[in-house]
């Protein structure tokens, strides 16, 4: 890349960051609606969106609002003011929560209705900042606690909105309440503030605690998702195909330290006549074998073995830690165990294993040529007739049905 490039490169990015930076800035910028973008939900899909969200928000806002209640009254005692500021303190502290998720959940999408109403959160504190004349403890809890309400909820745009939200409740107290600066706090003050220093940053923590792991928890749901084929429960053939890299890539290093190849060998399996099944039967039939097939797979493998399923009725297993000799038996006991399955209703319906068999050997440049190799074994297996296990060797070869090699089969 020419160093112009670079520098147009470095260029763009910076004017990126500061078009994003003017847009915090800007407060018609925020409040304005974000333009559609293509990869946006349609409306329709945010429709009933956000119910926990705004579940979650109730909590807090309730126990934030009723313990910020107290600050703001100390400060309302230090500096007098009329009722209806006290009336309205009363509203906001213990009605207001309760209306707020009432309003959102009324709404047509509860998750920005909820983002509205903790914009109005922080317009409110600044009202009440105001109305303290400033006062300083009480002054900078509520800015502290409403910014860290706004910033876990929506990030910085909804912090700036906050903010903003904030400045527009003060210079509004400002006009209408004969606001003189008096920041210094008396002692019944800082005093009556503490529980809100204290409890709601822990209230706080522990819901970003519970959402945390909520999310860890999916995330390792998607994972698990991502990994497995969702008929047999197996692992599916993208994610195997990595296992077998990795374990391919431990052979090798292990066979280069110890001069010896790694105990592991690859086992590829293909359910003979599994076509007549879905021809007579049906495909949901066969999902059934598929599935009580998989079940045989687990029952009659180890559970350090990885077993996936590599696409239609073929399945694939790296028989790891073990001799070449102890997987010939071990895949022979599963291939019998699958022949006793097969008479009329039986779970495999008829349908019996071809399988082909390939200990890892270091001149293997690739993990591919692993699989081939148990291709190759498992198609002569076929040829030879089905029902049966084929080993692979270097005289393997394929000729019209005939195996023209010795084999080793089950």
């Amino acid at each position: 890349m020419s160093s112009s490039t670079t520098s147009r490169g470095a260029g763009s990015g910076s004017k990126r960051r500061l078009t994003a930076l003017l847009a915090l800035l800007n407060p018609v910028a925020l409040y304005r609606k974000r333009p559609e973008r293509l990869d946006d939900p349609p409306p329709e899909a945010l429709i009933g969106k956000g119910v926990r969200f705004v579940n979650r928000i109730y909590i807090l806002r309730m126990i934030g609002l009723g313990v910020g209640f107290f600050c703001v009254a100390a400060g309302f005692v230090q500096h007098p003011v009329d009722w209806p500021l006290w009336a309205l303190l009363v509203f906001h502290g213990f009605i207001w929560p309760h209306a707020a998720r009432h309003w959102a959940l009324r709404s047509k999408i509860p998750y920005r209705a909820e983002r509205r109403n903790l914009v109005l959160d922080a317009g409110f504190g600044g009202l009440w900042i105001a109305a303290m004349n400033g006062n300083l403890v009480p002054s900078a809890v509520i800015l502290s606690m409403l910014s860290m309400d706004n910033i876990a909820a929506g990030g910085v745009r909804l912090f700036m909105r906050g903010a903003y939200a904030s400045a527009a409740g003060f210079l509004l107290g400002w006009l209408l309440l004969d606001y003189r600066f008096m920041p210094q706090s008396d002692i019944a003050t800082i005093v009556a503030c503490l529980p809100m220093l204290a409890l709601y940053p822990l209230v706080l923590g522990k819901s970003t605690y519970d959402m945390s792991k909520k999310l860890a928890e999916r995330s390792r749901e998607f994972e698990i998702v991502s990994q497995t084929d969702g008929l047999t429960r197996l692992f599916n053939r993208r994610y195997w195909e990595t296992l077998l890299i990795e374990e391919f890539e431990r052979c090798r290093r292990d066979a280069g330290g110890s001069g010896h190849d790694h105990g592991t060998c690859l086992l590829l399996l293909d359910l003979d006549h599994f076509k007549n099944i879905n021809d007579t039967h049906g495909h949901l039939v066969g999902d059934e074998v598929l599935r009580n097939f998989s079940q045989l797979l687990r029952a009659n493998l180890r559970e350090d073995d990885l077993i996936g399923r590599y696409g239609g009725e073929e399945f694939v297993a790296i028989l790891r830690n073990i001799s070449a000799a102890d997987a010939l038996l071990l895949s022979q006991r599963l291939i019998e165990s699958a022949r006793d399955k097969h008479v009329g209703d039986s779970p495999l319906r008829g349908c019996t294993v071809s399988a082909g068999l390939v200990p890892f050997t270091s001149d293997m440049e690739a993990h591919y040529v692993w699989l081939q190799r148990a291709d190759h074994a498992m198609y002569c297996a076929k040829e030879k007739g089905r029902d049966c296990l084929v080993v692979w060797d270097a005289g393997l070869h394929r000729t019209h049905g005939k195996i023209q090699a010795a084999t080793q089969a089950a």
